[in-house]
């Protein structure tokens, strides 16, 4: 019966905490696919996290927070995308200033307005019937409306990727932009476009963590789920699906690390080291097999100029 009880606990958490890896995740894929690396996942994050943060205490509104994460989220990639996209610069070296700037902005802030308070979490949404499936039913079915909402945009990203010509806009950003652009298409546009949404939804994803999963701020407390979502879309191969099977994978886990502190005396900071120890050996084995990756990734592009 514990050993029943810790492996429940197990899957209902992972799935629950999948979702601050999934969303930006799902941004960073449609970044990537349009030639723009967002290494400054990490920093949409801790911004949008301080964000809704502060605004669901001083609401009590846990959907304007959110909303408000996500728009600043949104806003710090704006800037990202002026510099690597309109100014052409080095985008690792762009990410990793934005990451930094998101760090400190949001450290500064949380110190200057010290704000403590504990807020409440989403309360369980069972889906009738569902959740009546032994084991299974309730820790997949009795989620927060949050969690459903963000794996049927798993569903909406993958239709419109592939199936809409804007996905394939897309992916055309990123594998031939020259093509793109011969064809009658503003390439900067587009990627402009892709980026804005990699931070709408990572800010989204930071939003989650602190308002939904943790229900407070705490400085750097996404702890580098940004760099592990970036991870996931290597792992994914660039597909939506299999980027949601990734989040659940590094969920579970940290989850079970989590546990693993308690059933065994193996040092924790050994433990915590875990989840990210197997995102490098996992991303390192798979990048080398990897055949989708974008084409023009990472690689600034001039107008007109041939491939």
């Amino acid at each position: 019966m514990v050993l029943y009880s810790a492996i429940f606990t197990i899957v209902t958490s992972t799935v629950t905490s999948a979702i601050a890896l999934l969303l930006p995740a799902l941004g960073e894929n449609i970044s990537e696919r349009s030639g723009i690396l967002n290494i400054g996942v990490e920093g949409y994050m801790i911004v949008g996290s301080i964000t809704s943060y502060l605004f669901y205490v001083s609401s009590g509104n846990i959907w304007l927070g959110l909303l408000m994460g996500m728009l600043a989220g949104g806003v710090l990639s704006l800037i990202h995308a002026v510099f690597c996209i309109t100014l052409k610069c080095n985008q690792v070296i762009c990410g990793i200033g934005i990451w930094l700037l998101g760090l400190g902005l949001s450290g500064y802030i949380f110190r200057l307005l010290d704000v403590t308070t504990i807020t409440e979490k989403f309360p369980p949404c069972p889906i009738p019937l569902l959740v009546k499936i032994p084991f299974f039913g309730p820790a997949f079915f009795n989620q927060n409306i949050f969690v459903y909402v963000s794996l049927a945009l798993v569903l909406i990203i993958s239709i419109i990727l592939s199936k809409t010509s804007w996905g394939l806009l897309n992916r055309g950003a990123g594998d031939s932009p020259f093509s793109t652009e011969m064809a009658g298409h503003n390439v900067f546009f587009i990627r402009y476009i892709s980026t804005i949404i990699c931070g709408l939804l990572s800010g989204l994803g930071g939003a989650y963590l602190a308002v939904g999963i943790l229900s407070r701020f705490s400085e750097g407390m996404t702890n580098g789920r940004g760099f592990i979502a970036i991870c996931i879309v290597i792992f994914g191969g660039w597909n939506p699906w299999k980027i949601l099977f990734g989040a659940l994978f590094f969920s579970f886990i940290d989850s079970f690390q989590l546990y693993l502190q308690v059933w065994t005396k193996i040092p924790y900071p050994l433990l915590i080291m875990l989840p990210y120890l197997l995102t490098i050996i996992v991303v390192t084995y798979i990048s080398r097999r990897s055949k989708n990756i974008p084409r023009k990734l990472a690689i600034p592009y001039i107008r007109g100029g041939a491939e």
